[in-house]
């Protein structure tokens, strides 16, 4: 910063040093020739810090500051998608309990998702609290098999404190 500064002031002083000069110029072709030296003088002035410039710094904390943006970026997707992983858990845990109301069942439902290759989360183990009997568990365990795509195996039911697969 303080070399802009020392810039700046170096190009308001060559101008007003080139308008006092024109001032006092005498008129005709002597005056011609004082404004091109003038115009010279101040170029090279605005011109001066270009042979200073650092431009492997520059570029060099350009890539530095690129990668860390492309750092933060994938973070702050990182983070998006454990967002997203628990409100789709919880969306499905919904569907599970409204459908067994539908049912005529009670129950508590937890959904636990895997992030696919293609970047989704799906169902992947489900755990289900239900004091209701084991044949409305096993409605309730085919309607998660068919709609949500998990296997019996990966299902989850406690009843009454004790826990069984289905």
């Amino acid at each position: 910063m303080a070399g802009a500064q020392q810039w700046l002031l170096s190009v308001l002083t060559v101008c007003i040093l080139c308008a006092l000069a024109q001032a006092v110029m005498p008129p005709g072709p002597v005056k011609g020739v004082g404004r091109l030296v003038c115009g010279l003088v101040l170029l090279c002035t605005v011109l001066s810090p270009l042979p200073g410039l650092d431009l492997e710094g520059n570029t060099r904390w350009l890539e530095g500051w690129l990668k860390g943006l492309e750092d933060q970026k994938r973070i702050l997707e990182q983070q998006v998608g454990e967002e997203m992983k628990v409100i789709i858990e919880e969306s499905y845990a919904a569907y599970i309990v409204d459908k067994a109301e539908e049912l005529g069942l009670t129950c508590t439902a937890q959904v636990f998702c895997r992030e696919e290759e293609t970047g989704l989360y799906l169902p992947h183990w489900t755990e289900v609290s239900s004091p209701d009997s084991q044949e409305a568990q096993q409605v309730l365990s085919q309607f998660i098999r068919q709609d949500l795509g998990v296997p019996l195996a990966r299902q989850s039911y406690i009843n009454q404190g004790e826990e069984r697969s289905a």
